[in-house]
């Protein structure tokens, strides 16, 4: 097996650390050792045992107690997820660049770019290892730095106990002992990167190609949180931020950040949805804007329960970037045809197709200039009598060939095709509802970049690339089954909307309905969350009740002044249709307390 890239021959020509150098020459060694104590416990050959002094690792392992003491800038970090370690992060300085990275250990695989350290924070790929590009040694410092974290799966007790007497040794001057730990930690690393047993570092040999690290950050990777920390250990980091802190940014704002990246049509701005623009846009919004302006994605689903927002998200979209807004519901009846066009009657009638008609005076002083008006031809001498039979009979045709040139039905284009025609926000809702398997693929053709489809008249259609389509559904509600893995695959974010709080209740329909009274919105929300939990625990599937409910409630109560009545139509007889469930939750949920 090939040598791996960080411990090819010319790295270990590079120069040391001047502290380690001095050292060296101090003890009169040289830079590998054949004494046993100055080797690795992986290091279990019999004869001819040996360690090597490593420059790059070396370097890194310094230049992270520089980090830690805040002499040099960087940072490191990990990103925790449900207990465990998703991906280690850091921020490392070499020359006047700063490499901002990640580290997958279930793929071996780096993540990362180059940023200059001036004003504008140009940002170029990572290089490979090479000469005259990168010793390698900012890979090797977060492989270090992950040796060290405790409770990971490359935590290493030898190599953090050395690492850490390394750096007390070199605080203090212990020359002999800098050296048996500087020959240790590099022997140790080297030995973990090298195995072949399950212990190993983890370490993809493909992930370098022509001179540069084949993954690299987006600008929407570096804003959105995706890769960032959330717990971190060594410094503070400048560039990926921390993960999962919610803007609270208004519709307003967001109008005028991303004002100028999309044109709308002048006959297509009615369609710009006109929602209130003090509304308080969701993370799940944020993310999909970033992706939108920043990367070519352009397909979204949003899942989640109803009254979340999915449908307010949609038209947010629409309204902060300036583009029509199109929906599409689905149902359990909708076909391959119906997504694409349908066919209506045709109501409309061509008119002006039959000239105007002779009327009788015409008729009975020229019948041969009244019939000529229909039938082209001048009859000199024909009788009144017969100028009208023929007049009867030639209207008759005529109508008759105009109404067969009519078609009985009309190919109708449905949103979808209207939407993918030009920049636009499509929401296509509900498509789990649908029955038919395979339906929805219909449309991977138009999901697909660059793909084209074919209507039933023959026109191909090609999806314009600045059209947004976004799909909205609830997973769990009856009617609703599971997706085809194409159409998912072809999904940029699939974002799950969580349940509104009580809080985020009770904030929301005051600013929608203008009622303020605190301690009746305070038991019309625990309300409607205990029924709600009550459908779920109870496994009631014929009903629904949730922020919706809990508007209608409140809207219905300001009309008619009676909390119990409009508890009554608004909530109970929505939560389900059996009469003695309905009874149940009136007389434990809301007459008690009201």
């Amino acid at each position: 097996m090939s040598e791996i890239c960080f411990y090819e021959p010319w790295t270990y020509q590079l120069a040391l650390p001047e502290k380690i150098e001095g050292y060296l020459k101090f003890a009169k060694k040289k830079r590998i050792s054949y004494e046993a104590e100055y080797c690795s416990r992986y290091n279990t050959r019999t004869s001819g045992k040996s360690a090597k002094l490593h420059p790059p690792t070396l370097a890194a392992i310094f230049k992270l107690f520089g980090m830690e003491n805040n002499k040099e800038e960087g940072a490191a970090g990990i990103q925790l997820e449900e207990n465990s370690i998703r991906y280690f992060c850091l921020e490392y300085p070499v020359d006047q660049e700063l490499c901002v990275m990640t580290y997958n250990y279930q793929n071996g695989r780096f993540c990362g770019i180059r940023k200059k350290k001036d004003p504008a924070g140009e940002t170029t790929k990572m290089p490979g290892v090479l000469k005259g590009k990168s010793t390698g040694e900012e890979y090797l410092a977060m492989l270090v730095y992950a040796s060290t974290v405790p409770k990971s799966r490359y935590y290493d007790d030898e190599f953090h106990t050395c690492f850490q007497e390394l750096k007390r040794a070199a605080k203090t001057g212990l020359a002999g002992q800098v050296l048996k730990m500087s020959f240790r930690c590099c022997d140790n690393l080297y030995l973990r990167m090298t195995a072949t047993t399950e212990d190993a570092i983890s370490f993809d040999r493909n992930q370098f190609a022509e001179g540069k690290l084949k993954d690299s950050f987006q600008p929407f990777d570096l804003n959105s949180g995706i890769y960032a920390p959330n717990a971190c250990t060594i410094g503070t980091f400048k560039v990926l931020g921390i993960k999962g802190m919610k803007k609270g940014t208004s519709l307003l704002e967001l109008k005028r950040e991303y004002a100028g990246h999309f044109n709308c049509r002048h006959g297509e701005k009615e369609r710009i949805p006109t929602l209130p623009e003090d509304y308080i846009v969701s993370q799940e919004v944020e993310e999909i804007l970033e992706m939108v302006v920043h990367t070519p994605a352009r397909l979204f689903m949003m899942t989640g329960e109803a009254g979340t927002g999915k449908t307010t998200d949609a038209r947010m979209i629409a309204q902060i970037l300036g583009l029509p807004y199109y929906v599409f519901t689905c149902g359990p009846g909708t076909d391959e045809l119906e997504l694409l066009a349908s066919t209506v009657p045709n109501m409309g009638t061509k008119k002006g197709l039959l000239p105007e008609l002779p009327n009788l005076l015409d008729l009975q002083m020229d019948p041969a200039s009244a019939l000529c008006v229909l039938s082209g031809t001048y009859e000199d001498g024909i009788s009144e009598g017969e100028a009208f039979r023929r007049l009867l009979s030639l209207a008759f045709e005529k109508g008759y060939e105009s109404a067969r040139a009519e078609k009985e039905f009309i190919l109708k284009e449905s949103e979808i095709i209207k939407a993918c025609r030009l920049p636009s926000v499509l929401e296509i809702q509900e498509p789990s509802m649908i029955e038919k398997p395979g339906t929805l693929t219909r449309l991977n053709s138009l999901f697909d970049d660059g793909a084209v489809t074919d209507l039933i008249n023959g026109e191909k259609i090609r999806r314009n690339p600045d059209t947004i389509i976004i799909m909205t559904t609830n997973l769990d509600y009856v009617g609703c089954g599971n997706f085809n893995q194409s159409v998912l695959s072809r999904m940029s974010l699939i974002q799950p909307k969580q349940n509104l709080t009580e809080e985020e209740m009770k904030r929301r329909v005051i600013a929608r309905t203008g009622y303020g009274d605190e301690k009746f919105l305070n038991f019309m929300v625990s309300a409607v969350q205990k029924i709600h939990a009550y459908l779920k625990e109870e496994d009631i599937q014929d009903g629904v009740c949730g922020y919706r409910e809990l508007e209608n409630w409140v809207r219905t109560f300001q009309a008619i002044k009676d909390v119990r009545r409009a508890a009554q139509v608004a909530v109970i007889s929505k939560a389900t249709m059996d009469p003695e469930e309905q009874e149940h939750l009136m007389k434990t949920y809301v007459e008690p307390y009201c």
